[in-house]
């Protein structure tokens, strides 16, 4: 958010999100140019750092709030440094009334009033009244009754006395510059006045003592009453905002309700039901605590088969008759074809897909596309080029066994990128592959087997074929090196290729975007923790754990935008995530330009038991 000082003012801005609660940091851009700019900070309705020019704290606060002209820029969900401002910001706010409201006091009395003196000043007092010294103006100054000199002030500190400009005349005991007043004719003898005008001076005293308190009293008790009015005006239009804002669909008082489309049937099943498993287990552990803001979370899930044509009429009925907030966990890439654009036409979020599509990662991003994982370029990237550095195996030996669609092209564009920076034509590349939601891979295999110069071969599978296309291949040439990319299912290609045999399976390289489920990370300890609660009889495996940690990424997003959020404010909110430690061992952020969380890839390795065991890519 942004705007002008001269439109909206800086208390009324602050005030809107003290009273809100919002966290958040305000730039202040002076016309006066960089060195006069400032930055607040504003946590849990109070203002607790701020920094202006040299100024910092309460005085950086008091500086700010005689702004009245500059441009402003908010940032919500930024937390400052260090807390240096503890009083609360209405008190603040408060101070700086009364001290305006005493300014504006003092200079109307010493300019706007007219003197009525008993008497006059003689003409010497005329002549030399200009000579009475001035706070404003700097120099030698003296006491006309004393003598006594000055360099600054207005009064001695002696007799309080009138301070006039210059030196003391010496030899003088009251200098010409001392204003001299014509006084009235002693009293007729026998009259005793002085008890009586001094009886009258105390009164007068006493009445004028008693004058200033009560008129001060009565300004503090309206700088109080005008800033109780402008906090109430603030409350006020903030619930009348809120009230004509309408909540955003899938939002209600008590839940917060996300749609899933991915393939709960056919050969691709284990996929979406480990997505759902890890989404699950986030969103109930979620809920246990109190929910979210207040809210608990639901999760409606409907099957595609992994198939676009469904996908459509699934996305349709999520995003039109169950009314859901958004999407999280889609699973595959020919499917998000079809997905992500609807979810983009009726401007819903598309959260954490279980793909690594470049579809979903155009530069500059889709506003309400957001991936929790590391892109199918990056995977293949990393697996080419520790073929080609550690392995030693050269570019042209490099095969590529590829699902014939979105995704399997997603993954071959990433091996060719890194297939030309090795200086191999990636069209001379050799390609095979099967129809989606077959198994139907004897093409493939035939092709490798007839080409005796391979010696590698980076898949782009699902579990089943690539199971398949592995055992074929390996009871021919045992000796070629096998590599997946982390979409194929990785416990279920385990188990798959043990069904053929131990030698089958040991060997199998598989990138992944999340550690391993066995590991003692803090996020997956957590995760493991909560599998047999809230999933009973679930085991540990890397795709039921990417659904958790993308989950756990999107409530992370949902508590930082509040109570009273819209869907584009929840966008911002997630675009001002930086530096999110979910306990994987590398942070994560999303920013304006970045919406895609983890970058991260780990090389993982089966064994003849089926089991993963980590290695490193570099």
């Amino acid at each position: 958010m942004s705007g002008n000082l001269a439109e909206t003012s800086f208390i009324d801005l602050i005030q809107f999100y003290s009273i809100s609660r919002q966290t958040a940091a305000v730039t202040i851009v002076s016309p006066a140019g960089p060195e006069h700019n400032g930055i607040l900070y504003i946590e849990g309705g109070d203002v607790v750092n701020a920094q202006f020019g040299e100024l910092t704290g309460v005085e950086a606060v008091r500086r700010a709030l005689r702004l009245k002209e500059g441009e402003f820029h908010v940032e919500l969900n930024v937390r400052c440094p260090e807390r240096t401002i503890f009083e609360p910001w209405g008190k603040l706010v408060l101070e700086e009334m009364v001290s305006d409201d005493e300014a504006l006091s003092v200079e109307s009395a010493n300019g706007g009033s007219d003197r009525n003196d008993d008497f006059e000043l003689d003409p010497l007092a005329k002549e030399s009244s200009a000579m009475i010294a001035s706070e404003s103006k700097e120099g030698p100054r003296y006491c006309p009754v004393c003598n006594r000199r000055y360099m600054r002030g207005t009064v001695c500190t002696d007799d309080g006395a009138q301070l006039v400009t210059g030196v003391p005349p010496s030899g003088v005991g009251t200098p010409r510059s001392v204003p001299r007043v014509t006084r009235p004719p002693p009293p007729p003898p026998g009259r005793r006045w002085g008890p009586i005008v001094g009886i009258a001076a105390v009164v007068i005293i006493a009445g004028a003592a008693a004058a200033v308190f009560f008129y001060q009293r009565s300004r503090e008790q309206a700088a109080t009453a005008v800033a109780s009015q402008r906090q109430a005006a603030v409350a006020t239009e903030t619930a009348a905002t809120a009230a004509r804002t309408p909540a955003p669909q899938g939002v209600s008082d008590t839940e917060v309700v996300l749609g899933m489309s991915a393939s709960f049937s056919g050969p691709a099943k284990e996929l979406g039901r480990g997505m759902k498993t890890g989404i699950d287990i986030a969103f109930a552990a979620a809920n246990e605590a109190g929910g979210i803001n207040g809210r608990k979370l639901r999760l409606i899930a409907l099957d595609d088969g992994y198939e676009p044509e469904r996908t459509k009429g699934v996305m349709k009925e999520l995003a039109e008759q169950r009314k859901v907030f958004g999407f999280i966990g889609n699973v595959g890439t020919p499917t998000a074809e079809v997905a992500v654009p609807i979810a983009l036409e009726k401007k819903m979020l598309f959260f954490g897909p279980f793909t690594g599509a470049g579809l979903l990662r155009h530069d500059p991003p889709d506003r309400y596309v957001f991936n929790y994982r590391a892109s199918y370029a990056e995977e293949t990237a990393a697996m080419v080029k520790y073929l080609v550095d550690s392995r030693r195996i050269r570019p042209e030996e490099i095969a590529v066994f590829a699902q014939q669609d979105g995704y399997g092209d997603a993954g071959f564009n990433g091996v060719a990128k890194m297939l030309r920076k090795y200086r191999r034509d990636p069209d001379k590349a050799l390609r095979v592959g099967y129809k989606r939601n077959t198994s139907d891979v004897q093409d493939a295999v035939d092709a490798i087997l007839k080409n005796k110069r391979i010696r590698a071969v980076v898949m782009v599978p699902t579990y089943k074929p690539a199971a398949r296309f592995i055992s074929a291949v390996k009871a021919e040439r045992p000796d070629i090196i096998f590599s997946s990319v982390s979409f194929v299912g990785s416990n279920a290609l385990a188990e798959e290729l043990v069904s053929h045999g131990p030698k089958v399976a040991e060997g199998v390289i598989v990138t992944q975007v999340v550690p391993l489920p066995s590991s003692k990370s803090t996020a997956v300890l957590k995760y493991q923790e909560l599998l047999p609660k809230y999933s009973l009889g679930e085991k540990p495996d890397f795709v039921s754990l990417e659904g958790y940690l993308a989950a756990s990424l999107f409530i992370e997003g949902l508590r930082r935008a509040g109570r009273d959020f819209s869907s584009e404010g929840f966008i911002d909110a997630l675009e001002g995530m930086r530096g999110v430690d979910l306990g994987v061992g590398a942070t994560m952020s999303f920013g304006m330009s970045e919406h895609q969380a983890s970058h991260k890839i780990w090389g993982t390795v089966i064994d003849a038991s089926g089991n993963f065991q980590n290695f490193d890519l570099e």
